[in-house]
């Protein structure tokens, strides 16, 4: 769901103020995930660490997207 919600912001019309609160709110999910996977190492959860991986995939691919978007065309 969260992944939507940010896909549609990045969608919108262009708005600086908008793409700095998705910047802020992509790294913020980033940083959480890497702990999130580094936790589930330790406990050897790969299972639980693989849906993560999937997941900073999702927020990696919302990062090129937005950056893409800022680049001037």
């Amino acid at each position: 769901m969260e992944i939507m919600d940010i896909n549609e912001k990045l969608a919108e019309p262009k708005n600086g103020d908008n793409l700095e609160e998705i910047e802020t709110l992509i790294k913020v999910k980033q940083e959480e995930l890497t702990r999130e996977v580094a936790a589930a190492f330790e406990r050897d959860d790969l299972q639980e660490a693989k849906k993560l991986l999937a997941k900073m995939k999702y927020f990696a691919n919302l990062e090129d997207k937005l950056k893409a978007k800022k680049v001037p065309s």
